[in-house]
């Protein structure tokens, strides 16, 4: 269970600091408010551009195994091929560490 959020902190900011500050939360895709908890008490953030896309795909993949999966205990599919699932996996699992690496550096 999470803890209750019971303090506030209220700031001034010119436009254009809140602009900023909003525009960086938006490409590290978090609200404004966790961005600021997370800057202000040092948290790494980190934004991997590409990512949404390989996680389209990954939850792609991870939708057509659970309608197999679905077939498979209603006794519709005995045996499915898996190959393809397989490659596509490795596929993006090259391409995350690709992201990884080229943020590393």
């Amino acid at each position: 269970m999470k803890p209750k959020k019971e303090n506030r902190i209220t700031l001034r900011l010119t436009q254009e600091q809140y602009d900023s500050i909003a525009a960086k939360a938006e490409t590290a895709q978090m609200p404004v408010g966790a961005y600021i908890r997370a800057a202000a008490l040092r948290h790494k953030v980190t934004v991997v551009d590409g990512l949404p896309e390989i996680t389209r795909e990954l939850k792609a993949i991870g939708r057509n195994i659970n309608q197999l999966t679905v077939l498979v205990n209603l006794g519709k599919v005995t045996a499915a091929d898996l190959s393809r699932t397989t490659e596509a996996l490795y596929e993006i699992y090259g391409q995350i560490g690709m992201l990884i690496q080229k943020e590393e550096r």
